[in-house]
This record gives structure tokens, sequence and C-alpha cells, in this order.
């Protein structure tokens, strides 16, 4: 309890500290018959409420959380068409961080708006590049490629993959379907399965062009249920592109080193650069475009929430009372 008896009484109403002797609070001016004797926890509760209604908190509050969240769509969403666009709002926002610091150390001061909101950008556009990176690389990149690619349609098994290698999605003709007797699973370091099976149709084609592939739907060898592969229905191939692997390995080459194993194991002959495809029904060739999609929303809102109470908390950290 704050006795309204001690030296330095303690506003209720904002937390401030006052003279003995105040007619009323130096901060908020609440009224001398208000400096009671309260609970630190009142106190506490009524310092946050007074501070949150502050121009200095709320500015440095909505402008570092605007900060981060443009940072953050940008590298998201626009980084694989416009990065210069991203890479020169980045470079803005450290130009007036900059400016603000100049100011307060010639000056003395450039007001506690101008420098705590430097400091609270500064660490917004940090985080914004690299989450929004991160978030590109690993989930939104892949619906522009999906986007960005053709569609081929009557595709056999035999054509040669190279005549359709800027394909994004294909539908093969009804005699072809994904030969699960002659899979193999490639265990990688990780522990994790990368899985490939052939795909073929009922001639005797001379080298396989397109795989089946997948993560730890199958077994050692023979054994292989990824996806729609055991639908004999099925005749959809969404292509697996390849991520540029900056915060996680590619995946890419595990699935080479899968086929490899196939083709040693069943004395295969494939292709040196096949198609690798995740064997889908007709109607699912959105399936990678949705889920990576989906994937980047629910990120990008999450890292926005948590950057909001995080904002709110560094603003409350850098907020200073005017004596």
């Amino acid at each position: 309890m704050v006795d309204r008896d001690q030296e330095n009484p303690v506003c209720g109403s904002c937390g401030t500290a006052n003279n003995n002797e105040a007619k009323c609070c130096r901060k908020c001016g609440t009224a001398r018959h208000k400096l009671e004797a309260v609970s630190d926890r009142a106190i506490f509760f009524n310092r946050v409420k007074y501070i949150a209604a502050t121009p200095t908190f709320l500015a440095v509050f909505i402008g570092t959380w605007l900060c981060f969240t443009t940072t953050l769509i940008l590298f998201t969403y626009y980084y694989m068409n416009m990065p210069f666009v991203c890479w020169s709002w980045t470079c803005l926002v450290v130009f007036l961080i900059g400016i603000a610091a100049a100011l307060n150390y010639l000056v003395g001061t450039s007001g506690q708006i101008a420098m705590s909101l430097a400091k609270g950008c500064f660490i917004a556009v940090v985080l914004g590049n690299v989450l929004g990176l991160y978030v590109y690389d690993t989930a939104s990149i892949f619906p522009m490629f999906y986007d960005h690619a053709r569609k081929y349609t009557n595709v056999v098994s035999s054509e040669p993959s190279a005549a359709v290698a800027d394909a994004g999605k294909i539908t093969f003709n009804g005699a072809t379907r994904v030969d699960l007797t002659k899979s193999v699973g490639y265990i990688a370091e990780s522990g994790i399965m990368y899985c490939v099976a052939p795909v073929v149709d009922d001639s005797k084609q001379p080298r396989i062009e397109y795989w089946a592939a997948g993560i730890d739907c199958c077994a050692v060898s023979g054994d292989f249920w990824c996806d729609a592969s055991g639908n004999s229905e099925a005749q959809g191939g969404v292509v697996i592109f390849d991520n540029n692997g900056w915060f996680s390995p590619s995946r890419f080459p595990f699935y080479q080193k899968a086929r490899a194993k196939a083709e040693a194991r069943f004395a295969l002959q494939s292709v040196g650069e096949p198609i690798f495809v995740r064997w889908v029904e007709r109607d699912n060739l959105d399936y990678l475009h949705d889920y990576y999609g989906n994937r980047a929303s629910l990120n990008v809102l999450g890292m926005m929430f948590v950057f909001m109470i995080m904002s709110a908390l560094l603003s409350f950290g850098m907020w200073e009372p005017r004596c």
C-alpha cells in the first residue's frame, strides 16, 4: 500500500510520484484528495490506462506496428516482382531513423515521440525484413510460381518432360498411373522420408519422365501412399517447385537422391531432369497453391498480432513522463 503521509505520494490515476505539498499531480493534474493510499496493483493499472491514452504512446505504438506490417507485407508478397521497392522502403525507414538520431545528438533532443518512434521502427523494420523473407521463401513464393506457370492437359507419361518444362499443373491421359511397386523412400539426415514413384502407362516407355513424390508417405521400398496415388481415377500432377532454401534445406536434392535410389534398385532409366509432381485428382490441381497461400496468410496474420503486443510493450517501456 502507498501511504499518503510518505515523502513522495503517488498519484492513483497515473502512478506519478509527487511532492508531499502538491495540491495536484504534476503529470495528469489529479486533485490532491485523490492522492490517497492505494494498492500497488491499482497504481500499476491506473498508470497503464493513463499511459495508453497519451498521444506519445499512441504515436509510437501505432507507428511502430504500421512500420512492421508494411515491411512484412512488402517482403512477403512483393519481393519476387518488386524487390527494388522492398529494399527502397527499408532504406527510407533507416534514413529517417538516422535523421532522428542525428537531431537528437546535435540538438540534444528531437522530442520524445521522434526518438521513441525511431527506436521502435528500427526493431520493426529489421524484424519485418527477416520475417517477411522467411514467409516469402517458405510459403508465399509457391502460389506465385503456380500463377506464372502453365497448365498442360492430356499428357502421356512417355512425353518428354522437357516439352512441358514450364508446367505448374498437369493432367495426364487416362492410361497413366503411378507404379506403386517401384517406389522407394530416401531417409535424409533429419529423419524425413522423401518418397518417389515412377509415373508410367501400359506402353514400354524407354525412360521415366515424371515421378510422383511426397514426404513421409511410403515404405523404404515397394509401398507408396502419397496423396491420391492409390486412386486409379486420379490423373492430376501438381509440379513440385523448389524454393531458394534461405531458411530451410531445399527438398529437391533429396527427391533426386530418391530417384537415383529407385533407378538402382529397380533397374529403371530416367531422364536427368525429370518433373516431380504431387499426384492428385484432376479437380484438385490448386492443392499446393491454396495450401501455401493459406499458410502464408496465417503466418502474416499471426506475426502481425504478436508484433502488435510487442509494439505495445515497447511503447510502454519507452514512455517517459514530461516533468
